[in-house]
Formats: C-alpha cells, sequence, structure tokens
C-alpha cells in the first residue's frame, strides 16, 4: 500500500493538452458538461442558494463561477475558525416539530450526553480503475475536559479494514488498514451542530500514505452532522449551511442545503445538497505536479440523512461526493510562444466518494 495512494492520484491525472499561446479564458474541464454551481436536486433550494450568494456585502464574497474564491475573499465570507451560519429558507407544511430539544430559539440539549459506537465505511475512487476503501469502527463521545470538552465530538478509530464492498482486498491490505487503528476524527461544533473544525490525528503506527484516506473518513463524519435550524419545521422545510472546512486536499466553504423528506415521531429524514468551493489556489493532494496551481473546481454531495430530534448527529448518513479539480502546471520553455510566455498544461482531476454511516438503532439493526 505504501506509495500506492500517491500513483493512484498521478494515474487520476488527465492531460488536456498545450495551449500554443496565452489565453485569458477560464479553463474548463473534459469531463462533460460543466455543472451550474448552484444545480440542486429542488429548484427551490437553488434558489434560495442563489439568495444567499446575492446578500453577501461585496460583489466578490459570493461562491465564484471558477469554483475558486478571489484572494481574501473567502475569509471575508467565512473566516476559518467561525461556527457554519445557518439560513433558514422555508418552514413546511404542519403539523411543526422542534429539532432542539430546547425549543424554538433555543441550541441547548442538541447534543446526546453519549455517543457510542458508530461504523464508518468509506470508499473513494481516483480515475476510472483506482479505488479504496476503509471500514471503521468508531467510538464516538466528547473530548476530553483539557482538550476541548464537550464542544468537540471525537471519533476514535477502534477498527479499520479493507471494505466489505470492494470484495476481496489485496494482499497486505489488512495490515495496512489496521495500521489505522488509533486514528482520531474531531469536528468541533456547537450544541445545534454548527461546526467550525476538522481534525485528523494519524495514530503513530498508520501509514503515512493513508492520510488521504482518514481525511476523507473525517469530511464524511462532518456530512452526518446536521446544523439544526432553531425554527419548527415540517416536511418541506429547508434551510442552508454553509461551513469553511477541509475537503478533498483543498480549504472550502461549503453551502449544505437540507429539506426535511418526512417526520415519523422523533425520526427525521433528509436529504441534503451540498455545494463547495475553494478558498484558494493552494492544494495539498499528492500527485500534483510542482508549480501547478487550481484553476478550476467543481465539487457537489447528495445525502439521505436520518436524525432523532434533539440530536445534531445522524443515526445514519449516505453520502455520495464527486469533485473535478482542473490545474495549470508550467510547460517547459521549449514550447514558449511568440510573447516569451510558456504554454501551460491544463490537467484535471476526478475524484469520487461514497460513505455510510450509523450509529445507535441503525447500527443495532444492521447488525
Amino acid at each position: 500500500m505504501m506509495r500506492l495512494l500517491v500513483l493512484a492520484l498521478g494515474a487520476a491525472f488527465v492531460g488536456i493538452g498545450c495551449e500554443e499561446k496565452k489565453t485569458t479564458e477560464t479553463p474548463r474541464h473534459d469531463a462533460g458538461a460543466a455543472l451550474d454551481k448552484y444545480s440542486t436536486a429542488d429548484p427551490k433550494l437553488e434558489k434560495a442558494l442563489k439568495a444567499v450568494a446575492a446578500a453577501s456585502s461585496s460583489s466578490d464574497n459570493g461562491p465564484p463561477p471558477s469554483g475558486i474564491f478571489a484572494p481574501g475573499a473567502a475569509d471575508r465570507r467565512h473566516a476559518r475558525g467561525v461556527p457554519t451560519k445557518v439560513d433558514f429558507v422555508e418552514s413546511g407544511a404542519e403539523p411543526l416539530v422542534a429539532l432542539v430539544s430546547g425549543g424554538e430559539g433555543s441550541a441547548e440539549g442538541a447534543r446526546p450526553p453519549t455517543y457510542g459506537p458508530a461504523v464508518l465505511q468509506s470508499v473513494i475512487q481516483m480515475g476510472p480503475r483506482v479505488v479504496f476503501g476503509v471500514d471503521y469502527g468508531l467510538l464516538l463521545g466528547p473530548a476530553k475536559k483539557d482538550e476541548g470538552g464537550a464542544e468537540w465530538l471525537v471519533a476514535d478509530v477502534k477498527r479499520a479494514t479493507p471494505s466489505k464492498a470492494l470484495g476481496p482486498p489485496p494482499p497486505g491490505a489488512d495490515k495496512d488498514m489496521s495500521s489505522l487503528e488509533g486514528t482520531q476524527f474531531r469536528v468541533k461544533m456547537t450544541a445545534d451542530g454548527r461546526e467550525s473544525e476538522v481534525v485528523t490525528r494519524l495514530a503513530p503506527s498508520a501509514k503515512a500514505d493513508l492520510d488521504r484516506l482518514a481525511q476523507g473518513a473525517a469530511e464524511a463524519l462532518v456530512f452526518s452532522t446536521v446544523p439544526l435550524p432553531l425554527k419548527p419545521v415540517g416536511v418541506g422545510a429547508q434551510w442552508i449551511a454553509e461551513t469553511r472546512m477541509p475537503l478533498s486536499g483543498l480549504d472550502v466553504i461549503v453551502y449544505r442545503a437540507y429539506r426535511v423528506k418526512s417526520i415519523d415521531h422523533d425520526k427525521v429524514h433528509l436529504t441534503l445538497d451540498a455545494k463547495a468551493y475553494a478558498a484558494d489556489r493552494d492544494v495539498n493532494l499528492a500527485g500534483v505536479p510542482a508549480g501547478a496551481t487550481l484553476a478550476q473546481f467543481e465539487s457537489t454531495s447528495r445525502a439521505e440523512i436520518e436524525i432523532v430530534r434533539g440530536e445534531a448527529l445522524a443515526r445514519k448518513a449516505e453520502v455520495q461526493q464527486h469533485d473535478v479539480l482542473v490545474f495549470a502546471a508550467p510547460a517547459s520553455d521549449k514550447g514558449a510562444d511568440k510573447s516569451g510566455q510558456p504554454p501551460t498544461n491544463m490537467l484535471t482531476a476526478q475524484l469520487q466518494s461514497q460513505a455510510m454511516f450509523l450509529r445507535g438503532d441503525e447500527l443495532r439493526a444492521a447488525r
């Protein structure tokens, strides 16, 4: 497994060729028609996302067409460490129920005192044929008092094995994956589920090249938390959460649009459509050529989530994510045009992932 992730990501890149002359056009990827940056499964949510962007105080603070914020714009929009912002869109149909147990306008009591065991299945595809997957056995709970206490959700990896979803693992994979045991995923969030920090602590025994897989699991854990609206909701209710977080090796601002699909006593079934935008052109992704800069970014996610009223952490979540990253890599001087400027090699990487998270009654029912 050592160096395999780096090599796999290198294989995920597709060269788009060299431009013969300098151009000011925004580069496009070759992965098919471009996705509308506000496209979601629900036209009302699409309209709401546009309204959130239009409410920005500065014209360059809203989500950018290229998927990458202008220098400094992301910090003005949503600085690092600032908790998730929630924009309430629609209450939905009667009867309305409170998702936070403290009642309307109160975020108190929204976190269960004990989280307990959970499982997380995380699968990442890099390129058309390279797939990695890990099945994690987690123990969830608050951090120790001297490490932040109840402000932090901590997921301790008690078990890590090659994912059963991918069939028989290759030789040595069991040993490599088990090295992740002892890793921690940490999410700082308020009682009503508004995240502000995501941290991955690799176990001392973990193989260094498994860091990307661990980061993917931490990101899936964030998508399994729900920033709860403080107003009562019914079927059809909608709200949007804006979060600054790491995603696929980038610093991003992600917009998660939630819709209440059904309510059955204390169980609430939600659908989620999310779009992420890079905070800058920096990238921390193994396999990216030296000197390459991010030129375009498109990231969409969809999920089905089940929560229990009063809890910001899902009992069950199924998440699918698709990222397209376009990089501009400096070419050699041999191809310089008449202006003296070297051409640019455009490289595209496509990453797809899916995750399933279970805990509580949902976990017991699955066993």
